[in-house]
C-alpha cells in the first residue's frame, strides 16, 4: 500500500488545497467583474465563463501533464521501494487515478445532466413546421438552425444538444406568435446555439460539481445565465429581430410554460428567472446592449495549453518535490 502514499497526498492536495484557493481567487475576480461591469448583461461574457471553470480544469489539466512526465523517471525520487526493482510505479498510479476518476465523474455528469426529454416533432409538412422553416430561410441568420416544432413540449422556446444544437419551438407557441415575434425568438435561439451555450453550462456544473468550494461560484454561475440571456437578446435584435416582438415573446413563453421548474440542460427563451426577466425586459423596452466580443475563452484555452505543455518543456519538479517529501515522511512514520 506504500505505492498509494504519493498519488492519494498529491490528489488531496489538488482538490483540498490548490482548487479552493484557486476558487476564492475566481470569486473576488468575479464580484469584482460584476460590480465595475457598465452593463448588467456584460456579465454573460466569456471572460466570466473562463473564471468559473478555471480554478477546476488548469489544476486537474496540470496534474494529470505532470504525472504524465513525472513517470518517465520517478525512479529517481522514488525513495521508498514497493518491490518493483528499480522502476516506482508511484507516478503511474497518480495519472490512472486522475484518468479514471476524471473519466467516471465526466460520464456520471453526462449521464445526471443529459436532458431526456420525450419530443414529438411534427411532420415537416405540417402548416406551422412550414410557417417556420419560410422564416429561417428567409432570414440568412437563421439558415444554419436546425429547428424542431414539437407537440407539448418541456418549453416553449428552448435550445437543446451539446455539439449539434437544436432550437425546439412547441407548436402552441408558433400558432400564438405573429411572425416578428417568432422571428426574434428564433434568432435569440440562433445566438444560444452559436454560443454551444447547453455545453458551457455542462462544462461549468461539472467542474462546480467536483470543486470542493464549488458552491461559492454557483450563484456567479446562476447569474452569468441570466446575463447570457440578456446578451443573446442582443444578439438577436442586432441582427435584425425587433425589440418589441422579443419582449413580448419572452412575456408570452414565461406565461405558456407548464412546469415551474426548470429543466436542466436547455437553454430557455425565457429563462428560469423571474428578476432577470423582468431586467431584460426593461433593457429590450429601453435599447438592449449591443453584443460584444470577450478574450474569455481564448484566456482559458491558452491557460489550459499551458497547464498541459509547461510539465514537458520546464519538467514537473513541484510534483517532483513533493513525491520525495511525502515518501521521506512516509518512511520516516514507518
Amino acid at each position: 500500500m506504500a505505492e498509494l502514499v504519493f498519488p492519494l497526498a498529491a490528489v488531496a492536495l489538488t482538490f483540498l488545497l490548490l482548487i479552493p484557493g484557486l476558487t476564492v481567487v475566481a470569486r473576488l475576480a468575479l464580484v469584482h467583474r460584476r460590480r465595475r461591469a457598465h452593463a448588467w448583461a456584460r456579465f454573460g461574457s466569456a471572460g466570466t465563463f473562463a473564471w468559473l471553470v478555471a480554478p477546476t480544469l488548469l489544476p486537474i489539466l496540470w496534474l494529470a501533464s505532470s504525472a504524465l512526465h513525472h513517470s518517465e523517471a520517478s525512479a529517481e525520487v522514488c525513495l521508498v521501494p514497493h518491490g518493483y526493482g528499480v522502476q516506482c510505479l508511484d507516478a503511474l498510479l497518480l495519472l490512472g487515478l486522475t484518468v479514471v476518476g476524471l473519466s467516471v465523474g465526466v460520464g456520471l455528469r453526462a449521464w445526471r445532466t443529459h436532458p431526456r426529454l420525450a419530443v414529438s416533432l411534427l411532420a415537416p409538412d405540417d402548416a406551422r413546421v412550414l410557417r417556420v422553416r419560410a422564416l429561417t430561410q428567409a432570414d440568412p441568420h437563421l439558415r444554419h438552425l436546425d429547428v424542431g416544432v414539437a407537440n407539448h413540449a418541456a418549453e416553449p422556446v428552448f435550445t437543446i444538444g451539446w455539439l449539434r444544437p437544436r432550437a425546439i419551438v412547441d407548436a402552441c407557441f408558433v400558432e400564438a406568435a405573429d411572425d416578428a415575434m417568432l422571428h426574434a425568438s428564433l434568432l435569440h435561439e440562433q445566438a444560444h446555439a452559436a454560443g454551444r451555450d447547453s455545453l458551457r453550462c455542462f462544462v461549468v456544473r461539472l467542474c462546480l460539481g467536483v470543486n470542493p468550494l464549488g458552491r461559492w461560484l454557483a450563484p456567479e454561475f446562476a447569474r452569468w445565465r441570466g446575463a447570457r440571456e440578456a446578451e443573446c437578446d442582443g444578439e438577436a435584435v442586432h441582427h435584425g429581430g425587433e425589440a418589441l416582438a422579443l419582449a413580448e415573446g419572452i412575456l408570452k413563453a414565461a406565461r405558456f410554460r407548464c412546469a415551474g421548474t426548470a429543466v436542466l440542460g436547455v437553454a430557455a427563451l425565457c429563462g428560469h428567472d423571474a428578476v432577470a426577466l423582468k431586467l431584460r425586459v426593461e433593457l429590450l423596452l429601453q435599447g438592449p446592449v449591443r453584443p460584444h466580443r470577450s478574450w474569455g475563452h481564448r484566456c482559458l484555452a491558452a491557460a489550459a495549453l499551458a497547464a498541459i505543455v509547461l510539465p514537458h518543456v520546464f519538467g514537473s519538479g513541484v510534483l517532483e518535490v513533493f513525491h520525495s517529501e511525502i515518501e521521506r515522511a512516509a518512511g520516516w512514520l514507518q
